[in-house]
This record gives structure tokens, C-alpha cells and sequence, in this order.
């Protein structure tokens, strides 16, 4: 086993070999195949989504001048076009987590393999369905989780209102149940993330060793915990800033017209009026070129995350602490 080398995984996407057209093309194909997923969707549920919108207006409308007490609602029921939305919204995403895995799989392959294969580098092969089956992995860890944070809340609860008889009329003991909530809480999501760290490089690691392989990526992050942390941090930071700035921008481009009116003294604008200022292009044309900046924002974002974890993969392949398996 080599010696372990520095990980410097923030960026590690954009470096070297990665600069090529690989993941920018990936990245294209893969909004372009969103887009028309997104738009057939929509098609197919034109109706369901029509239904929907003037189901809840019925509801809207009734709740606002409800008669009867007892029954504020009116005994409105939602329209079955509205029930199907459930059924193909799931098959959608059945579809969309494996474009998903489709195009993860792609970054990954060439980010620690260099490999491109398919459509721009997007294939439904072997290591697609690995990071398929990762998505699963995750989903069904996360509930686990969630009912093993609700048991241990329960628990604090529990034994903080048996040992102290709290009631809202005794508050110390109102308050140690407060503090014991918050304690466990905050306990179970340090203990969240240093298990999300760990195994964030599993689909990187089912991809460097060809073959599934989501616990392995325990012995990947061996020794780097802080390293990724540091980077998983920075790089959301980064993120965060960035939705910031779109929205406080978004917000202005929006509200300077009525802010300008009302400094002015006219006045609230009527509804007409905010219609013509948010159809003005000096509103929405600028909002467009954000949003657009966004999404391109939002594909670093992730392809930079797919960097971080195939980083670790690399270093792990490198110094021996996984090997990977025949072509």
C-alpha cells in the first residue's frame, strides 16, 4: 500500500483530463433528455394538473365561506385525474433516478476510469444500475434513520416525562424535556453526518471497483472523514452563496418597480399595475438569464460533487485499499 497522499478533492472535477468535453456533454444531454421527460409529463398530465388546480380553488373558495362548521370542506373530493397523478408521477421518477444514475455513472466513469461509452458518454450498462442501485441503498437507510431519530426522541420524552412528571404547569421540568429533545436531535444528526461522509463515495466506489460495492466505500473514506467534510463544506458554502445572491437579485428585479412607486408616494400598486411591471423585459429578461445562470450553476454544483467522491475513489485506488475488478 502506497503511502496516503493529499486528497484536495474540491475541485478535483475540473482538473487535468477532466477539462475535456466529456462532462459538459453529459451534462447537455442529460438536461436536453430532462427537458423533454419533464415536457412529456406535463402532456400526458395536462389534464390531471387542470383538475387539480380548480379542485383546490373549489376547496379554497368553500374553506373561505364554509357554512357548515362541521363539514368546512363541503365534502369535496378530489377528481380521479387528480388521484392518477400519484401512479405516474412514481413511474416518472422510476424513470428520472435512472437518467440520473445514467448520468452520475457517466462523470464518475470518466473522472476515475478516463472510459466513455454511449450516448455522450450516458449508457444503460453495468455501472448505471450500480449507481441505480445506490439511490436504493440511500432511500431505504434514510427511513431507517428517520424512524430510529423519531424512536430516540420518543424515548427522551418519554423518560424525561416519567422522571419529572412534566406538565405545561411545571417548568423545569418543561424545560429538561426541551433541552433533552434538542440535545438528541442535534446527537443524531452529527452521528447523520458522519455516516453520510463515510459512505458518500459509495457509487464512486462501485464504479472504481466494477461492481456493487456501497459499504466498501466505509474502507474509501478511511482516514479522510475530515478531508471530505472540509470539502463537502466548502463546496456547499459555495452553493448557498450563490442561491443567495440569485434570489436577493430575483427579489430586487421583482420589487424595485413597486418600491420606487410606493417611495414615490403613489401608493400600493393595483394588481393590474404589478402585471404590467412583472411583464416588462426589464423584469423578466434579466430573471431568464439568472435562471439560466442557475442551472449551469447548479450542473458544477453536482458534477463538482461527483469530483469529490471520485477523488476518493482514485486515492483509494491508488494506495490499495480497494482494487478494481476486470473490465
Amino acid at each position: 500500500m502506497s503511502e496516503r497522499q493529499a486528497l484536495n478533492a474540491t475541485f478535483f472535477a475540473f482538473k487535468k483530463r477532466e477539462r475535456g468535453g466529456v462532462l459538459w456533454g453529459a451534462s447537455i444531454v442529460y438536461a436536453v433528455l430532462m427537458l423533454v421527460g419533464f415536457g412529456v409529463f406535463g402532456w400526458l398530465n395536462w389534464q390531471a394538473f387542470a383538475d387539480y388546480a380548480a379542485w383546490t380553488m373549489t376547496i379554497s373558495q368553500q374553506a373561505a365561506g364554509a357554512a357548515d362548521p362541521n363539514n368546512p370542506l363541503g365534502g369535496v373530493m378530489p377528481p380521479s385525474s387528480v388521484m392518477s397523478l400519484m401512479g405516474s408521477y412514481s413511474l416518472f421518477m422510476i424513470v428520472f433516478y435512472l437518467l440520473l444514475a445514467s448520468y452520475e455513472a457517466a462523470c464518475l466513469r470518466w473522472m476515475i476510469r478516463g472510459e466513455t461509452k454511449g450516448f455522450f458518454g450516458l449508457a444503460l450498462d453495468g455501472d448505471t444500475l450500480r449507481v441505480y442501485f445506490t439511490y436504493w441503498v440511500w432511500f431505504f437507510l434514510l427511513i431507517a434513520a428517520y424512524f430510529i431519530l423519531a424512536i430516540g426522541v420518543f424515548g427522551v420524552i418519554a423518560g424525561t416525562a416519567a422522571g419529572g412528571q412534566a406538565t405545561a404547569n411545571d417548568p423545569s421540568a418543561m424545560a429538561s424535556l426541551g433541552i433533552g429533545v434538542i440535545v438528541a436531535v442535534f446527537a443524531a444528526l452529527l452521528l447523520l453526518t458522519f455516516f453520510a461522509v463515510r459512505f458518500a463515495p459509495a457509487a464512486a466506489t462501485s464504479i472504481a471497483k466494477r461492481r456493487f460495492a456501497f459499504f466498501d466505500a466505509w474502507t474509501v473514506t478511511k482516514g479522510r472523514f475530515w478531508a471530505l467534510l472540509g470539502a463537502f463544506l466548502l463546496l456547499w458554502l459555495m452553493y448557498f452563496v450563490g442561491i443567495c445572491i440569485f434570489y436577493g437579485v430575483v427579489v430586487f428585479a421583482l420589487g424595485a418597480n413597486m418600491w420606487t412607486q410606493m417611495a414615490s408616494g403613489a401608493g400600493p400598486a393595483t394588481e393590474q399595475e404589478a402585471l404590467a411591471m412583472f411583464s416588462s423585459p426589464s423584469v423578466w429578461a434579466p430573471i431568464a438569464v439568472l435562471y439560466v445562470l442557475m442551472i449551469v450553476g447548479g450542473f458544477v454544483f453536482y458534477i463538482a460533487l461527483f469530483g469529490i467522491n471520485a477523488r476518493a475513489a482514485q486515492a483509494a485506488l491508488e494506495e490499495g485499499k480497494i482494487t478494481a475488478g476486470p473490465a
